[in-house]
This record gives structure tokens, C-alpha cells and sequence, in this order.
């Protein structure tokens, strides 16, 4: 009698790392695997994973058999997320909303004990999806990391609160870099009749730079930090948010004026200058922020 095909246990045992005497014999591991592919997809309705491409792909991961073995009975949740991940790696549009729906709405939970405001809880939440599911040509990004031993949601909540203390650690040297700015600003001749506005000016630019930057949507301030501190190319974020790079530079020239403007206006309320003296705060405004915007836009800047 023929042997039942086996397509998934042989694509499963191709790539697995484990001994294959540790492992069930391929009838039965075809079984296990597809009840499991079935469960899985029963948690994510809608994801379109093609069944040989994914066993293999937990076969990467899921490198201990006991560990295995318990993820294909159902005892942990690591085969099903893993098909998640594996949906997400491929940008599927369901997938990526699962994994925003199920996990990324919880970075609020997980990083309360750093630090609980709305806007530091969206830009961790941003910088956890541009590290989980962004990368450099020929890389893979970090939610491909992910190995099923442990639960999808417990991994998330790691790498949120790295981020959320990174940020956190980083802004005595964000409040250093803009002091140095400024300093260096005053280290330049201002003209005669911003000469005595010297020692005010100092703290005056500093809280006005933090104001311009705050008001940037999450969007502007993360496209700065890609292109200013990731030195990423016009064209990867173009990739990443799927639009022209000239629509991208477009997007960057408008942010880079609007902190120099809201700066600007900032100074100018808060040390009452008369008209005449706004064209040289500006023309000063603009060069300090563009000597400070990798350091201020920098992690947790």
C-alpha cells in the first residue's frame, strides 16, 4: 500500500532543527500539523497562509520538540501566534490589524508603570511598529524574532518597555543637547539689540523648541527621526508609507518650517521682542534647529 502523502511533516522536517527521532513519524505529525494550521486559523479568521511556507517557518522556531509538541496539541498559544506572525511578515492587511487590535492597543498597559501620557504612550506605540514590522533591504524586521517559546503578548510587552525606558533614559540627553544648542548659539554675535536678551534667550529657546516639536503630528515626528536619525533614504520611507518620494520630502520640508515657525513665534511671545527683532530670531531659530534636529529627534528626544 502507498504511504498517505505527507506534504506538510516534509516540508516540517526539511527545515526542522530537531532530530527527527525526536519528533512524531509523518503521518502523524501531518496530522498534528494540520489540526494545528486549523486552529490557528480558526483564531485569525481571514489570513491567507500558505500551509507549507508556514510549517516550515515554525520549524525554524519551535526547535524543541516538547516545546513543539505542546503548541500543536493546543496546550500553548505559541503555533497560533506564530501563524499570526508569520501573516504579519507578509503584510497582510489582516494580520497587521490583529496584531494591532490584540497587541499594540495594550502598549498603553504594559509601559503605565514608565510613564502614562497619551503622547508618550503613541510614540512608543509608533516606535515598537517601525521596529517590529520595518527593515533594511535584505533583512528581515525583529517580528521575525518571534520563536512561538513564549507568548506573542509577553514579547510585545518586553520590547514596549525597552523602548518606553529607552525614551525615558534619553531625555537628560535631550535636555543636555538642547542647552548645548543654545550655548552654542551664544557663543556667536546676536547684533546690538538682542545683545540683552542673552541670558533670557538661553531658557526662552530651549521651551520653545520642546513646544514646536511637541505639536508635530506623530507622523512628522516619526518621518524626521527616520530621516534625520536613521539616515534612512527618501525612498525607504516612501516604501514604508507607501507614497512618492517627492510626496516624502514634501512632507519633511513642511515639518522642518513648522518647527522653525512655532519656534519662532514661541521666542517671540515669550521675550515680547518688538517687530524689528523677528527676522533675526528667526534667521538664528533656523540654524540652531538645524544643528539640533538629530540630537533633539534622536530616541527619546
Amino acid at each position: 500500500m502507498t504511504p498517505a502523502p505527507t506534504p506538510l511533516a516534509s516540508a516540517f522536517l526539511a527545515a526542522s532543527g530537531c532530530a527527527p527521532a525526536s519528533l512524531p513519524e509523518p503521518a502523524r505529525l501531518e496530522g498534528l500539523l494540520s489540526l494545528a494550521i486549523e486552529r490557528a486559523g480558526s483564531r485569525w479568521p481571514g489570513l491567507g497562509v500558505e500551509p507549507r511556507a508556514f510549517v516550515a517557518f515554525v520549524a525554524e522556531r519551535l526547535t524543541s520538540p516538547p516545546a513543539l509538541l505542546a503548541a500543536l496539541a493546543g496546550d500553548s498559544p505559541g503555533f497560533s501566534e506564530l501563524y499570526l506572525t508569520f501573516g504579519c511578515l507578509r503584510r497582510q492587511r489582516a494580520a497587521l490589524q490583529f496584531f494591532e487590535d490584540d497587541y499594540l492597543r495594550e502598549v498603553g498597559a504594559f509601559v503605565s508603570g514608565v510613564d502614562r501620557s497619551p503622547a508618550f504612550v503613541a510614540e512608543v506605540r509608533q516606535l515598537l511598529r517601525e521596529r517590529l514590522f520595518t527593515a533594511e533591504p535584505g533583512s528581515e524586521p525583529k517580528i521575525s524574532e518571534f520563536t512561538g517559546s513564549g507568548a506573542l503578548g509577553g514579547w510585545v510587552r518586553v520590547a514596549a518597555l525597552r523602548i518606553a525606558l529607552n525614551l525615558k533614559r534619553s531625555e537628560a540627553r535631550a535636555d543636555a543637547a538642547v542647552q548645548d544648542s543654545v550655548e552654542t548659539a551664544f557663543g556667536e554675535q546676536l547684533g546690538p539689540e538682542l545683545e540683552h536678551l542673552r541670558s533670557r534667550y538661553r531658557e526662552a529657546f530651549t521651551e520653545a523648541v520642546r513646544t514646536a516639536l511637541a505639536q508635530l503630528s506623530d507622523r512628522d515626528r516619526t518621518l524626521m527621526r527616520l530621516y534625520h536619525v536613521e539616515a534612512l533614504a527618501l525612498e525607504a520611507i516612501a516604501a514604508l508609507y507607501r507614497v512618492h518620494p517627492s510626496t516624502v520630502s514634501r512632507w519633511l520640508s513642511r515639518a522642518r518650517e513648522q518647527v522653525a515657525e512655532t519656534t519662532t513665534r514661541q521666542l517671540c511671545e515669550r521675550l515680547g521682542v518688538g517687530a524689528s527683532s523677528v527676522d533675526s530670531i528667526a534667521a538664528l531659530v533656523v540654524s540652531q534647529v538645524d544643528l539640533s534636529l538629530t540630537r533633539l529627534l534622536g530616541p527619546g528626544g
